[in-house]
């Protein structure tokens, strides 16, 4: 079987960085794959990552979602690849690959990641194309049933749930934590509070500068790390600045190390309005973190009663209070995180993720 994975873009994200654990699986399984993006190479920063592990990575990019040089070159290059199955992730991806699979006669399989549309890159005719390809050219996965949910009216058909993976975690020695720390200049001794996530007005970050500013209030010994990038950083960073926290929120940018941030830190949380089944959850989950999170996407179904804490989006004061309760009870907090860990490991490995996969690909093809 030859799989032709296409997705928008391989910068970091959620559905990006799944593509860099596809690739791990293929690799292992012996599952010939290629993956496609729609961006420029200069515009990729996990290609390499993915190239690392032995999988081709094209690039195939355009000004616009439709130019005829690249639809032909796509339909050509699907031809000449006798590709088994098409896998598309994300819009631009979707659409061209229901396009492409109805020109070459190849089975399409699109992955829905998320519960709502992307506002800041909806446009309606484009949303509408999406829809209709998900609609006639595909066989849908929805990654949970919020996701189903949110899609089941627009597209009037049934999905197949396969939830998001992640692999194992990474485990420290207290040498190795105390160094991970040191390296982004925390002191060892401090609560670390981590968020991972896009720089982006719907992860609400300021939402949660505000929480931690009451947080580090009460209990001045936490920290604050934040690994991610977007639009909003200077508008963020200013924000650390005005209320007082420069020495105590840390901003990290884009980083390939997060497994070892995570394993260095003690409480995973996030404030985020819009979610799907978060990448950055299940890889806290997989480091043995409590969670103190937004109750959006399937962030419910991942935290449970004993993982963590959920809260409404939107009330920072609510997940300030959350995260303190937390802090003050050591116990609980040790019983969430061997909570998480094991509901990672049981239900979101990345071994039993991929043969689900490899399972719905044969349904297709055959």
């Amino acid at each position: 079987m030859r799989v032709l994975q296409i997705i928008d873009s391989l910068r970091y994200g959620g559905a990006q960085k799944l593509m860099v654990t596809y690739a791990g699986q293929a690799t292992v399984r012996g599952v010939d794959v290629t993956v496609v993006a729609l961006s420029p190479k200069e515009a990729m920063p996990l290609a390499p990552q993915i190239e690392a592990l032995g999988i081709p990575v094209v690039s195939f990019p355009a000004d616009k979602l439709f130019t005829i040089s690249r639809l032909s070159n796509l339909i050509k290059y699907v031809r000449d690849g006798k590709y088994s199955v098409i896998h598309s992730h994300l819009t631009y991806a979707n659409i061209l690959a229901g396009i492409v699979g109805l020109m070459t006669h190849t089975p399409v399989v699109s992955t829905l990641h998320s519960v709502a549309l992307d506002v800041r890159h909806s446009h309606p005719l484009r949303d509408r194309m999406e829809w209709l390809a998900l609609r006639n050219f595909a066989r849908v996965i929805a990654i949970g049933p919020s996701v189903e949910e949110a899609y089941s009216k627009l597209l009037k058909r049934d999905m197949d749930l396969i939830p998001n993976a992640v692999n194992s975690g990474v485990v420290l020695s207290s040498v190795e934590r105390d160094a991970v720390r040191a390296g982004i200049g925390v002191n060892p001794s401090n609560f670390l509070l981590i968020s991972v996530g896009r720089l982006s007005p719907d992860k609400c970050f300021d939402d949660l500068l505000r929480s931690f500013a009451i947080i580090h209030s009460q209990r001045p010994e936490t920290t604050l790390v934040i690994a991610g990038d977007g639009i909003s950083r200077a508008e963020l960073e200013e924000q650390t600045k005005t209320l007082g926290l420069t020495d105590s929120v840390f901003w990290l940018g884009m980083r390939d190390d997060i497994p070892a941030l995570l394993a260095a830190s003690d409480m995973f949380v996030s404030a985020s309005k819009r979610e799907g089944l978060p990448i950055a959850i299940l890889e806290a989950m997989m480091a043995g973190l409590p969670l103190v999170v937004t109750d959006v996407g399937e962030s419910s179904s991942l935290v449970g009663a004993d993982a963590g804490i959920l809260v409404q989006p939107l009330q920072p004061e609510v997940l300030a209070s959350a995260v303190l309760e937390f802090i003050n009870d050591p116990a609980r907090l040790k019983a969430a995180g061997e909570s998480a860990r094991r509901r990672a490991q049981a239900s979101y490995g990345a071994e039993a993720w991929f043969s689900c996969l490899l399972s719905l690909y044969n349904e297709v093809v055959h």
